[in-house]
């Protein structure tokens, strides 16, 4: 009569070694499918809160009003746009405030990182513009975090030529721009995210260009 035989050591061996090389790539594969669910669910969320950002920013921009002060003989429009901050009056959206607020954008560094702010002031009365003072009421909050760049510009008229301009003065323009240009960059995971917002100001004059807001971003996203 024949015995049946067990495994022989070697014949374990290889056998571990093929079962620990499944089990080694079945890991890798989740590890990676997993890595990327993360990776775009990250994204949509950071997409979601740049165009939450976006839609509070273009509401704000064509709500902006070509407020006039007078001083020491002169006139004016209050509205100050450099490529790194912007300044400027717009329609209060708080029925309890009503009037005008002084809305500030600008960038703030924090432990390394930079980020987009917005200031809002009211009621805003033309003593305190002049004065360089706040309202009663202020508020910050942040807009857009962690961004690498940022940058403002602006479309008008200078001299007899229409083009973008990397700052704008109201006190020396006397008038709003007719639109404003926001760019910035932010890093999402291992890839950057590029967008671009364009809005035309309302207040300026009636052939602004068409009445929505464009909004480009970069064909990665």
């Amino acid at each position: 009569m024949s015995h049946p035989r067990g495994f022989t050591l070697l014949e374990l061996i290889i056998s571990l070694t093929i079962m620990s090389a499944v089990i080694v790539g079945v890991y890798a594969t989740l590890s990676l499918g997993t890595n990327a669910s993360e990776r775009g669910e990250a994204r949509t969320l950071e997409n979601q809160r740049v165009r939450a950002a976006l839609s509070l920013i273009s509401r704000q921009l064509k709500s902006a009003y070509p407020l006039l002060l007078k001083t020491e003989g002169d006139t004016s429009v209050y509205f100050f746009g450099e490529s790194d901050e912007l300044h400027f009056i717009a329609s209060s959206n708080r029925p309890e405030i009503g009037g005008l607020e002084k809305i500030s954008y600008f960038i703030k560094e924090e432990d390394g990182r930079r980020s987009l702010w917005m200031r809002v002031s009211a009621p805003t009365m033309p003593a305190d513009l002049v004065e360089d003072r706040e309202g009663g009421l202020s508020q910050e909050a942040e807009v857009l975090p962690d961004i690498d760049e940022l940058v403002w510009e602006y479309f008008g008229a200078v001299e007899t030529e229409k083009k973008w301009q990397d700052s704008w003065s109201g006190k020396e323009m006397r008038k709003l721009p007719q639109a404003i240009r926001l760019s910035w960059r932010a890093q999402v995971g291992n890839l950057p995210n590029e967008w671009h917002i364009e809005v035309p100001i309302h207040a300026q004059s009636s052939h602004q260009g068409g009445s929505a807001t464009r909004v480009r971003s970069d064909p990665r996203i």
